[in-house]
């Protein structure tokens, strides 16, 4: 029970100093909502955009779903990278090791600050689809998307922390986590679609963890019937979870790497 209460109190530390920097938030909430904003007015023309899923879909649910899963990768991959390398040079977690606080509770805090926000994300992103754009949205699509955001978090918490021994520094990791979030989005069919890409990148990209994300994302919104849960995502975001978690548990350090 304490080291519950000790992980909420931290999810809330962490989200009243996220809310106090701007550019957090424009990062995280707003870059995805612009961008939103931008593409779905660019590719409106093109009626039907052939989803990685292999049906057509309408450009705002292509959108929606992709941009969704860019940004849920853009604020917790690089959210948790710089929170916990920021935490780590500045001697922060090296007293929370010493401290009577259980260790776990740090961290665990920084992954329920992220599901929070994260949902945050799912629900602005969707209110902005189906209000502004027309977008239908059945109640089993959001609690799918709720389903595929923990995924997501838990897979993109996981690959952070496995690279934190990497990031000396917080400039660091404020660099290479949107360089690789943009990376994966341009070859995954976030910011193009799917039949623009060479087929051999499509192929690579079923591997890595944005594409899965996505896909199942604007699946999961573009259909009209059922539930929308494919089973891939789930195999392989959970077995880039789990890696991670196992290589954080061998490589993770509370001591500062430049001192």
């Amino acid at each position: 029970m304490r080291f519950a209460r000790l992980c909420f109190l931290q999810a809330i530390y962490n989200l009243k100093a996220y809310l106090r920097s701007a550019r957090t938030v424009v990062l995280g909430i707003i870059m995805p909502v612009g961008l939103l904003v931008i593409l779905s007015w660019v590719f409106a023309n093109q009626g039907k955009i052939a989803a990685a899923a292999g049906y057509p879909i309408s450009a705002i649910t292509f959108y929606a779903g992709g941009l969704t899963a860019y940004g849920l990768m853009l604020g917790t991959f690089t959210g948790v990278m710089v929170a916990v390398v920021s935490a780590r040079e500045a001697g922060w977690l090296k007293r929370f090791r010493a401290s009577p606080m259980p260790p776990g509770s740090y961290l665990s805090g920084q992954i329920l600050f992220n599901v929070l926000i994260s949902m945050g994300l799912v629900v602005v992103m969707m209110a902005i689809a189906t209000l502004i754009y027309g977008m239908h949205l059945r109640l089993i699509s959001v609690a799918v998307m709720f389903c595929y955001t923990m995924l997501g978090v838990f897979c993109f918490t996981a690959i952070a922390l496995a690279i934190t021994r990497l990031v000396t520094t917080p400039e660091m990791g404020s660099s290479v986590g949107p360089f690789v979030t943009i990376t994966l989005s341009f070859t995954s069919g976030v910011f193009l679609p799917p039949d623009l890409l060479p087929h051999w990148l499509i192929s690579v990209s079923n591997y890595l963890p944005l594409e899965p994300l996505a896909q199942s994302m604007q699946t999961a919104l573009a259909i009209s019937s059922g539930t929308g849960i494919m089973y891939r995502p789930f195999i392989v975001l959970g077995i880039w979870g789990v890696v991670g978690f196992v290589a954080a548990r061998w490589t993770f350090t509370w001591q500062p790497l430049r001192r």
